[in-house]
């Protein structure tokens, strides 16, 4: 997303001439609820092509379910923001991966350069951009098929890609919820700048919700955009890039972003360099300015804010107003089962344990994860035995709002001394908890 900018900051690169530039795009979930990340993917891609960077060097994943899904008002179009007439982001956009192929492996394998198909190649003195959109919670990012991509697993990731000497300057930018959470061994010397939406405690913001969500005086019916991508993504469409730096877009989009705490990681040792080489193609620039972010909401709860709004606006006795009725509900029992299930694990780990409000305590602290190995082995135990959700059409045991409780797990991983368990006794805990929860699933699926 503030892929170009980030491209052209991340490497004052151009100033280099020779060195190649590459950017790498993902967006991490599917269904029309998620609109905005494949919107917002698409615009990013539209960025990098206006600046300049090849289209072999440009690599796009992303489920691509949502333009040419039956509830999208504007059949394979994609609007990033709203008015009489935004931009089609999905117009020329080119996904290079898509479908069931889109999973954290592949993300992986993508940066490291070992994927079959195409695969990023960039050496030593090429400047890379990494640009995700998705859900995530603390130490965990989701993908729209297969297991999460963890903290520990990203950690890797990059590393070997600095190893392997495959850039001179990158520059990553995450919007998800709990960002902050996923970079956490990268130094002031790495040569990786990582820019995320959020802090690791709290949750990014969909933006252009509800009534903003109109185009051409049609309602989406769905969030258009995230609000940290959004803003670095219209100051990157401003086409002023010749005379900002990284550090003053990070400033600006720092300001915008005014839900969340937007947060930077690693080298910033390259941020004050000018973007001098980068230019955007001729009428790169927006023609008209775009309407500010507006009606932003709070990640965790878009599923629900949307479905009421579409329920108070549907007309009284429609076939709309029946269906809406039904998604809030859904959305109201999805969440519930959320708060029961991680409960009971909460229940059964301190089921023995002699500690005031145990339950609660494990329930609502804020412990820093540490324990890598343990919370890996926990996550993947919630996706591979609990539930999948008929709401959110997840992959595994996890969605877009329970990765909130990503932090439950945390917490029992640091806390396992208090509550004398090992990792292999809360893995049992887990796998406890789910089966008993999987019949009392109780919410209606969602008809979108």
């Amino acid at each position: 997303m503030a892929a170009a900018k980030l491209l052209g900051a991340a490497a004052t690169l151009l100033g280099a001439g020779e060195a190649a530039r590459w950017a790498v795009i993902a967006a991490g979930s599917k269904g029309f609820f998620n609109y905005r990340h494949q919107a917002d993917a698409c615009h990013a891609y539209q960025i990098m092509k206006k600046s300049g960077i090849p289209e072999d060097n440009i690599i796009l994943m992303m489920q691509d379910d949502v333009a040419n899904s039956a509830e999208n008002p504007f059949k394979g179009q994609l609007f990033n923001e709203p008015g009489e007439n935004p931009p089609d982001v999905y117009a020329g956009c080119k996904i290079d991966y898509r479908g069931n192929e889109v999973t954290a492996k592949l993300f992986m394998d993508v940066l490291t350069g070992k994927a079959a198909g195409k695969s990023l190649k960039s050496g030593p003195e090429d400047h890379v951009f990494i640009n995700f959109v998705d859900h995530g919670g603390v130490g965990i990012i989701e993908f729209p098929n297969g297991p999460l991509l963890h903290v520990k697993e990203l950690s890797q990731t990059l590393d070997e890609m600095k190893q392997k000497k495959m850039f001179k300057q990158l520059v990553f930018y995450m919007e998800a919820c709990e960002s902050g959470s996923m970079f956490p061994n990268l130094t002031k010397d790495d040569k990786i700048l990582a820019v995320t939406a959020a802090n690791g405690k709290e949750s990014s913001w969909g933006t252009y919700c509800e009534s903003s969500a109109k185009v051409r005086g049609k309602n989406i019916g769905t969030c258009l955009g995230d609000l940290f991508s959004v803003s670095w993504m219209q100051d990157d469409d401003k086409g002023m890039m010749s005379t900002e730096k990284l550090k003053d877009q990070i400033a600006k989009v720092t300001e915008l972003t005014n839900k969340s705490h937007v947060c930077v990681f690693g080298d910033t040792s390259f941020e004050e360099e000018p973007i001098s080489s980068f230019k955007l193609g001729a009428g790169a620039a927006a023609a008209v300015e775009p309407p500010p972010a507006s009606n932003s909401v709070d990640v965790r709860d878009i599923y629900l804010t949307q479905s009421v709004y579409a329920w108070k606006t549907a007309a009284e006795g429609s076939v709309e107003k029946q269906k809406a009725w039904k998604t809030m509900m859904s959305a109201i029992a999805d969440r519930q089962f959320a708060e029961d299930l991680f409960t009971k694990m909460a229940e059964h780990a301190c089921a023995d344990v002699n500690l005031h409000d145990c339950v609660g305590k494990f329930l609502r602290d804020r412990a820093e994860l540490k324990d890598m190995d343990c919370h890996y082995s926990l996550t993947d135990q919630v996706f591979g035995h609990c539930p999948v959700s008929p709401f959110h059409r997840s992959a595994g045991g996890w969605n877009g709002y329970n990765m909130k409780y990503s932090q439950v797990l945390v917490n029992f991983c640091e806390g396992q001394a208090v509550l004398g368990k090992s990792t292999q006794d809360l893995l049992k805990i887990i796998e406890k908890a789910c089966p008993a929860s999987h019949s009392a699933r109780g919410a209606p699926e969602l008809v979108v």
